[in-house]
């Protein structure tokens, strides 16, 4: 083997070097980005869930405010205050919008999730605030 040879050689170990260190730094960064990717997923049907369980425990309370305030419609009938009657309405109201809010929330990508999450989360604040106002002015 002469010279050249030799050095073609170890030319050659190198560059087989270099591509299998290469090859092997890019397995591991494709390997972290998969668990990152991963655990992002995870977080995002964590957070997705919880929001989704806020919003529910919200309609329930609203459901069982709006049979209140429907059976004393029924009972005091012609007596009723019209304030009663407005809170009716418009938590019935608040309701449908809360019931539409959870579809779209189960139904969030993760490339929509946060203008939903965000959109959810306003209306949740919006609509508990508004339902605590009515119970404070009904005494209920």
């Amino acid at each position: 083997m002469n010279k050249n040879d030799h050095l073609l050689m170890k030319s050659f170990k190198q560059l087989t070097l270099i591509a299998v260190t290469a090859l092997f730094g890019l397995f591991l960064f494709s390997s972290c980005s998969e668990e990152s990717n991963d655990q992002q997923s995870q977080n995002f049907e964590q957070e997705r869930q919880e929001l989704v369980n806020n919003l529910e425990n919200l309609r329930d309370d609203l459901d069982e405010e709006i049979e209140k305030l429907g059976n004393r419609i029924d009972e005091e009938g012609d007596d009723v205050s019209d304030s009663v009657e407005e809170a009716h309405q418009e938590l019935t109201d608040d309701r449908s919008e809360l019931e539409k809010t959870i579809d779209e929330v189960k139904n969030a990508s993760e490339d929509t999730w946060d203008n939903v999450k965000t959109e959810a989360e306003n209306l949740y604040g919006s609509i508990s605030n508004q339902f605590n106002e009515w119970m404070e002015e009904l005494g209920n």
